[in-house]
Protein backbone atom coordinates (compact mmCIF):
# COMPACT_ATOMS: atom_id res chain seq x y z
CA UNK A 1 0.00 0.00 0.00
CA UNK A 2 1.52 3.37 -1.03
CA UNK A 3 0.39 5.05 2.21
CA UNK A 4 3.19 3.90 4.48
CA UNK A 5 2.72 3.22 8.16
CA UNK A 6 4.92 6.21 8.95
CA UNK A 7 2.44 8.50 7.15
CA UNK A 8 -0.89 7.10 8.38
CA UNK A 9 -0.99 8.71 11.84
CA UNK A 10 -0.08 11.95 13.59
CA UNK A 11 1.78 11.39 16.89
CA UNK A 12 -0.57 10.90 19.84
CA UNK A 13 -1.51 14.14 21.63
CA UNK A 14 0.00 16.24 18.80
CA UNK A 15 -1.45 18.16 15.85
CA UNK A 16 -0.08 18.46 12.29
CA UNK A 17 1.03 22.04 13.03
CA UNK A 18 3.25 20.67 15.82
CA UNK A 19 5.35 18.98 13.13
CA UNK A 20 5.76 21.92 10.74
CA UNK A 21 3.78 24.26 8.53
CA UNK A 22 0.60 22.30 7.85
CA UNK A 23 -2.56 22.41 5.79
CA UNK A 24 -5.43 20.02 6.59
CA UNK A 25 -8.06 18.85 4.11
CA UNK A 26 -11.55 20.22 4.76
CA UNK A 27 -12.83 16.70 5.40
CA UNK A 28 -9.91 15.98 7.75
CA UNK A 29 -8.85 12.83 5.90
CA UNK A 30 -5.31 13.98 5.13
CA UNK A 31 -2.85 16.78 5.77
CA UNK A 32 0.31 18.17 4.21
CA UNK A 33 3.29 19.15 6.36
CA UNK A 34 6.30 21.22 5.27
CA UNK A 35 9.63 20.77 7.05
CA UNK A 36 10.35 24.51 6.76
CA UNK A 37 7.83 27.16 7.72
CA UNK A 38 6.99 30.02 5.36
CA UNK A 39 8.93 32.02 4.27
CA UNK A 40 11.27 29.47 2.74
CA UNK A 41 14.63 30.39 1.22
CA UNK A 42 15.50 30.31 -2.47
CA UNK A 43 17.75 27.47 -3.64
CA UNK A 44 17.42 25.57 -0.37
CA UNK A 45 15.81 22.11 -0.40
CA UNK A 46 12.56 21.67 1.51
CA UNK A 47 10.74 18.42 2.23
CA UNK A 48 6.96 17.88 2.17
CA UNK A 49 5.10 14.95 3.72
CA UNK A 50 1.44 14.01 3.37
CA UNK A 51 -0.28 12.11 6.15
CA UNK A 52 -3.36 10.07 5.19
CA UNK A 53 -5.20 9.32 8.41
CA UNK A 54 -8.45 8.08 6.87
CA UNK A 55 -8.46 4.32 6.30
CA UNK A 56 -10.66 4.42 3.19
CA UNK A 57 -8.53 7.07 1.51
CA UNK A 58 -5.36 5.22 2.47
CA UNK A 59 -6.78 2.05 0.93
CA UNK A 60 -7.60 3.81 -2.35
CA UNK A 61 -4.34 5.74 -2.71
CA UNK A 62 -1.86 4.35 -5.22
CA UNK A 63 0.37 7.32 -6.05
CA UNK A 64 1.03 10.95 -5.15
CA UNK A 65 1.32 13.67 -7.78
CA UNK A 66 3.12 16.85 -6.73
CA UNK A 67 3.03 20.10 -8.70
CA UNK A 68 5.38 22.93 -7.73
CA UNK A 69 4.47 26.27 -9.29
CA UNK A 70 6.71 29.30 -8.91
CA UNK A 71 5.61 32.78 -9.91
CA UNK A 72 6.11 33.21 -13.64
CA UNK A 73 7.73 29.80 -14.14
CA UNK A 74 6.57 26.58 -15.76
CA UNK A 75 5.06 24.23 -13.15
CA UNK A 76 7.16 21.23 -12.26
CA UNK A 77 5.38 17.94 -11.63
CA UNK A 78 6.63 14.73 -10.06
CA UNK A 79 4.92 11.53 -8.98
CA UNK A 80 6.02 9.57 -5.93
CA UNK A 81 5.10 6.08 -4.77
CA UNK A 82 4.73 7.25 -1.15
CA UNK A 83 3.77 10.50 0.51
CA UNK A 84 7.00 12.47 0.53
CA UNK A 85 8.65 14.83 -1.93
CA UNK A 86 11.39 17.45 -1.91
CA UNK A 87 11.75 20.67 -3.88
CA UNK A 88 14.33 23.43 -4.32
CA UNK A 89 12.74 26.80 -5.26
CA UNK A 90 14.70 28.62 -7.95
CA UNK A 91 13.47 32.20 -7.57
CA UNK A 92 12.04 34.52 -4.96
CA UNK A 93 8.32 35.29 -4.92
CA UNK A 94 5.76 32.61 -4.15
CA UNK A 95 5.64 28.84 -4.45
CA UNK A 96 2.40 26.90 -4.63
CA UNK A 97 2.59 23.21 -3.76
CA UNK A 98 -0.32 21.14 -5.03
CA UNK A 99 -0.66 17.51 -4.02
CA UNK A 100 -3.09 15.07 -5.63
CA UNK A 101 -3.67 11.63 -4.13
CA UNK A 102 -4.47 9.28 -7.02
CA UNK A 103 -6.06 5.84 -7.14
CA UNK A 104 -5.13 2.91 -9.41
CA UNK A 105 -6.94 4.56 -12.35
CA UNK A 106 -5.05 7.84 -11.76
CA UNK A 107 -8.26 9.48 -10.59
CA UNK A 108 -7.96 12.13 -7.92
CA UNK A 109 -9.17 10.98 -4.51
CA UNK A 110 -8.04 14.02 -2.52
CA UNK A 111 -5.98 17.18 -3.02
CA UNK A 112 -4.14 19.69 -0.87
CA UNK A 113 -2.55 23.06 -1.60
CA UNK A 114 0.10 24.98 0.30
CA UNK A 115 1.35 28.45 -0.67
CA UNK A 116 4.69 29.71 0.64
CA UNK A 117 6.67 32.89 0.19
CA UNK A 118 10.21 32.39 -1.15
CA UNK A 119 12.85 34.88 0.02
CA UNK A 120 16.59 35.41 -0.30
CA UNK A 121 19.09 34.14 2.24
CA UNK A 122 19.30 36.17 5.45
CA UNK A 123 21.31 39.22 4.30
CA UNK A 124 22.78 40.01 7.73
CA UNK A 125 24.10 36.47 8.09
CA UNK A 126 25.60 36.52 4.59
CA UNK A 127 27.34 39.80 5.43
CA UNK A 128 28.76 38.33 8.64
CA UNK A 129 29.99 35.20 6.83
CA UNK A 130 31.55 37.25 4.06
CA UNK A 131 33.28 39.61 6.49
CA UNK A 132 34.48 36.73 8.65
CA UNK A 133 35.96 34.93 5.66
CA UNK A 134 37.87 38.06 4.64
CA UNK A 135 39.39 38.69 8.06
CA UNK A 136 42.02 36.73 10.03
CA UNK A 137 41.11 34.96 13.25
CA UNK A 138 38.15 32.79 14.27
CA UNK A 139 35.23 32.69 11.85
CA UNK A 140 31.53 32.09 12.40
CA UNK A 141 31.90 28.31 12.61
CA UNK A 142 30.51 26.00 9.97
CA UNK A 143 28.79 28.35 7.51
CA UNK A 144 26.56 25.60 6.05
CA UNK A 145 25.22 24.73 9.50
CA UNK A 146 24.76 28.38 10.45
CA UNK A 147 22.86 28.97 7.19
CA UNK A 148 20.60 25.98 7.88
CA UNK A 149 19.79 27.10 11.41
CA UNK A 150 19.18 30.76 10.53
CA UNK A 151 17.39 30.31 7.21
CA UNK A 152 15.37 27.16 7.97
CA UNK A 153 14.96 26.64 11.71
CA UNK A 154 15.24 29.97 13.54
CA UNK A 155 11.48 30.22 14.11
CA UNK A 156 11.55 26.78 15.76
CA UNK A 157 14.32 27.26 18.32
CA UNK A 158 13.29 30.88 18.91
CA UNK A 159 9.81 29.64 19.94
CA UNK A 160 10.89 27.21 22.68
CA UNK A 161 9.78 28.05 26.19
CA UNK A 162 10.01 26.66 29.69
CA UNK A 163 7.07 25.36 31.68
CA UNK A 164 8.11 27.88 34.36
CA UNK A 165 9.33 30.93 32.41
CA UNK A 166 12.63 32.65 33.21
CA UNK A 167 13.47 36.29 32.56
CA UNK A 168 16.74 35.56 30.77
CA UNK A 169 17.30 33.86 27.41
CA UNK A 170 19.63 31.19 28.82
CA UNK A 171 17.28 28.35 27.91
CA UNK A 172 16.94 29.43 24.26
CA UNK A 173 20.70 29.86 23.98
CA UNK A 174 21.26 26.37 25.39
CA UNK A 175 18.72 24.80 23.02
CA UNK A 176 20.30 26.64 20.09
CA UNK A 177 23.74 25.31 20.99
CA UNK A 178 22.43 21.74 21.17
CA UNK A 179 20.72 22.10 17.78
CA UNK A 180 23.94 23.53 16.33
CA UNK A 181 26.03 20.58 17.54
CA UNK A 182 23.44 18.15 16.23
CA UNK A 183 23.44 19.78 12.79
CA UNK A 184 27.24 19.96 12.83
CA UNK A 185 27.56 16.23 13.47
CA UNK A 186 25.96 15.24 10.14
CA UNK A 187 24.94 17.13 7.03
CA UNK A 188 21.26 17.63 6.22
CA UNK A 189 21.47 14.98 3.50
CA UNK A 190 23.11 12.48 5.87
CA UNK A 191 20.39 13.11 8.46
CA UNK A 192 17.70 12.65 5.83
CA UNK A 193 19.27 9.39 4.63
CA UNK A 194 19.26 8.10 8.21
CA UNK A 195 15.59 9.05 8.54
CA UNK A 196 14.74 7.25 5.30
CA UNK A 197 16.58 4.14 6.50
CA UNK A 198 14.61 4.23 9.73
CA UNK A 199 11.38 4.62 7.74
CA UNK A 200 12.31 1.52 5.73
CA UNK A 201 12.78 -0.38 8.96
CA UNK A 202 9.41 0.70 10.33
CA UNK A 203 7.48 0.23 7.09
CA UNK A 204 9.11 -2.82 5.58
CA UNK A 205 11.09 -4.40 8.43
CA UNK A 206 14.31 -3.69 6.52
CA UNK A 207 17.20 -3.33 8.96
CA UNK A 208 17.29 -3.44 12.75
CA UNK A 209 15.41 -0.50 14.27
CA UNK A 210 17.15 -0.90 17.64
CA UNK A 211 20.52 -0.55 15.91
CA UNK A 212 19.44 2.44 13.83
CA UNK A 213 18.30 4.40 16.90
CA UNK A 214 21.78 4.14 18.42
CA UNK A 215 22.42 7.20 16.28
CA UNK A 216 20.71 10.47 17.20
CA UNK A 217 17.77 11.43 14.98
CA UNK A 218 17.23 14.66 13.11
CA UNK A 219 18.66 18.15 13.37
CA UNK A 220 19.29 18.05 17.14
CA UNK A 221 20.39 14.38 17.18
CA UNK A 222 17.69 13.21 19.59
CA UNK A 223 18.12 9.83 21.25
CA UNK A 224 14.73 8.19 20.74
CA UNK A 225 15.16 6.14 23.91
CA UNK A 226 15.56 9.37 25.89
CA UNK A 227 12.62 10.92 24.06
CA UNK A 228 10.52 7.88 25.04
CA UNK A 229 11.30 8.63 28.69
CA UNK A 230 9.62 12.05 28.42
CA UNK A 231 7.00 11.23 25.76
CA UNK A 232 3.52 11.06 27.34
CA UNK A 233 1.21 8.19 26.51
CA UNK A 234 -2.34 7.19 27.33
CA UNK A 235 -5.51 9.30 27.45
CA UNK A 236 -4.23 11.47 30.30
CA UNK A 237 -0.87 12.02 28.62
CA UNK A 238 1.21 11.59 31.77
CA UNK A 239 2.97 8.22 31.85
CA UNK A 240 6.09 7.98 29.65
CA UNK A 241 6.61 5.24 27.08
CA UNK A 242 9.77 4.08 28.87
CA UNK A 243 10.66 4.42 32.53
CA UNK A 244 13.59 6.67 33.37
CA UNK A 245 16.76 4.60 32.93
CA UNK A 246 20.29 5.77 33.73
CA UNK A 247 23.25 4.20 31.97
CA UNK A 248 26.73 3.53 33.40
CA UNK A 249 29.16 6.35 32.77
CA UNK A 250 32.00 4.02 31.80
CA UNK A 251 31.71 3.44 28.06
CA UNK A 252 32.74 -0.23 28.45
CA UNK A 253 29.67 -0.86 30.60
CA UNK A 254 27.37 1.69 28.97
CA UNK A 255 27.42 0.00 25.57
CA UNK A 256 25.66 -3.15 26.80
CA UNK A 257 23.18 -1.22 28.98
CA UNK A 258 22.34 1.07 26.06
CA UNK A 259 21.75 -1.96 23.81
CA UNK A 260 19.30 -3.36 26.35
CA UNK A 261 17.51 0.00 26.55
CA UNK A 262 17.24 0.18 22.77
CA UNK A 263 15.78 -3.30 22.71
CA UNK A 264 13.10 -2.11 25.14
CA UNK A 265 12.42 0.75 22.75
CA UNK A 266 12.14 -1.70 19.88
CA UNK A 267 9.64 -3.75 21.92
CA UNK A 268 7.22 -0.80 22.18
CA UNK A 269 4.08 -0.92 20.08
CA UNK A 270 4.42 -0.12 16.39
CA UNK A 271 2.31 3.01 16.86
CA UNK A 272 4.59 4.25 19.64
CA UNK A 273 7.74 3.70 17.59
CA UNK A 274 6.19 5.50 14.60
CA UNK A 275 5.18 8.43 16.81
CA UNK A 276 8.70 8.75 18.21
CA UNK A 277 10.14 8.52 14.71
CA UNK A 278 7.90 11.30 13.38
CA UNK A 279 8.66 13.60 16.30
CA UNK A 280 12.35 13.18 15.52
CA UNK A 281 11.84 13.36 11.76
CA UNK A 282 10.45 16.90 11.45
CA UNK A 283 12.70 19.84 12.43
CA UNK A 284 9.95 21.71 14.30
CA UNK A 285 8.96 18.80 16.55
CA UNK A 286 12.58 17.66 16.78
CA UNK A 287 13.65 21.01 18.22
CA UNK A 288 10.63 21.35 20.51
CA UNK A 289 11.22 17.82 21.89
CA UNK A 290 14.93 18.61 22.28
CA UNK A 291 13.88 21.59 24.44
CA UNK A 292 11.54 19.39 26.48
CA UNK A 293 14.29 16.85 27.10
CA UNK A 294 16.76 19.55 28.20
CA UNK A 295 14.22 21.02 30.61
CA UNK A 296 13.57 17.54 32.02
CA UNK A 297 17.30 16.90 32.48
CA UNK A 298 17.77 20.25 34.23
CA UNK A 299 14.82 19.61 36.54
CA UNK A 300 16.03 16.11 37.37
CA UNK A 301 19.72 16.81 38.01
CA UNK A 302 19.88 20.53 38.84
CA UNK A 303 16.43 21.32 40.21
CA UNK A 304 15.93 24.97 41.08
CA UNK A 305 18.84 26.17 38.91
CA UNK A 306 17.97 28.72 36.26
CA UNK A 307 19.39 28.13 32.79
CA UNK A 308 21.57 31.23 33.00
CA UNK A 309 23.26 29.59 35.99
CA UNK A 310 23.39 26.27 34.15
CA UNK A 311 25.36 27.97 31.39
CA UNK A 312 27.53 30.33 33.42
CA UNK A 313 27.80 28.96 36.95
CA UNK A 314 30.53 26.55 38.08
CA UNK A 315 32.46 27.29 34.87
CA UNK A 316 29.70 25.70 32.81
CA UNK A 317 30.10 22.24 34.34
CA UNK A 318 26.33 21.85 34.76
CA UNK A 319 25.77 22.65 31.09
CA UNK A 320 28.43 20.13 30.15
CA UNK A 321 26.81 17.49 32.33
CA UNK A 322 23.37 18.06 30.81
CA UNK A 323 24.99 17.85 27.37
CA UNK A 324 26.48 14.47 28.33
CA UNK A 325 23.12 13.22 29.59
CA UNK A 326 21.49 14.37 26.34
CA UNK A 327 24.01 12.83 23.98
CA UNK A 328 24.92 9.55 25.73
CA UNK A 329 22.61 9.04 28.68
CA UNK A 330 21.04 9.78 30.96
CA UNK A 331 24.02 8.68 32.99
CA UNK A 332 24.33 7.29 36.49
CA UNK A 333 25.50 9.87 38.99
CA UNK A 334 29.11 9.38 39.94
Amino acid sequence: MPVRKTENRIPANFQPADLGQAVIAEDGRCCLVSFVTDPIVVRRENIYVVFVTDAALAGAAQSFQWTFTELGATPRTKTTSFGEASYVPQSTGYLEVTLQILDAANSEQASLKLKQEVVNRNPLLESIISTSNDEPGPGVGNSDVIRELVNDHVVYYDAVSLQTPEASDGFKRFVTSIVYYGALERTASQRQQHIQTMAESLNNQVGDFSTLVAQGVGVSAIRLSLLAMVFPQGPDGTAPLLEWTELPELSSKRSFADEQLRQKLDALSEEARIDLFNLGRFPKSNISRCAKILETLRDRYFAGTKFDDVLNGLDGTRAERIFQHYRTGPLLRA
